[in-house]
């Protein structure tokens, strides 16, 4: 049978689809395949769904960044499912986040961690929100000055003074 796009070559694969309960099937040649992206088996495109431009919004015209460190390109990551080096993670970090957002939930670990880690992580946690709390603080005392309510100010920066020196209010 011939290839149904090119209607030039012998037809090898052999595509069946179900989209919203309507079955098509498509024979192509491998060449057609591959420049259709349709040629989706385990070893050769495994993430391309995870990293398709309609997921990602990325525009086809769109030029593709690469990595700096090993020259991966977006499409390359896709296909092949592996980074090339770690530069790819700072490179592809915002793709990155969205396809272990889509697998976990979440892009951020929440379960356990070895020995020791726990301690750390949890006085890294208490250190963002005591900045947090600082940098809310700061924009309080700040709309207080603008409403020249020097009292008030005075509060904040106390207690903001406090919490930078390792007090508790």
């Amino acid at each position: 049978m011939l290839c149904q796009k090119c209607k030039k070559n012998e037809a090898t694969v052999h595509i069946r689809q179900t989209v919203n309960g309507v079955k098509t099937e498509l024979m192509l040649c491998s060449e057609c395949a591959d420049k259709e992206n349709k040629y989706a088996f385990f070893g050769e495109d495994l993430f391309s769904g995870f990293f398709s431009d309609s997921i990602l919004g990325v525009r086809r015209s769109e030029e593709q960044r690469k990595c700096d460190g090993c020259g991966m390109t977006r499409r390359e990551l896709a296909s092949s499912g592996r980074a090339g080096c770690a530069k790819c993670y700072e490179v592809f970090a915002a793709e990155l986040d969205k396809i272990i957002y889509g697998i976990h939930g979440n892009a951020r670990h929440n379960g356990a961690l070895p020995g020791g880690h726990a301690e750390q992580m949890e006085k890294q946690n208490k250190l963002e929100a005591l900045k947090k709390e600082i940098e809310t603080l700061k924009k309080e005392q700040q709309q207080a000055v603008s409403e020249q309510n020097y009292e008030k100010a005075a509060e904040l920066r106390d207690r903001i003074r406090a919490l930078e020196n390792g007090g508790e209010v």
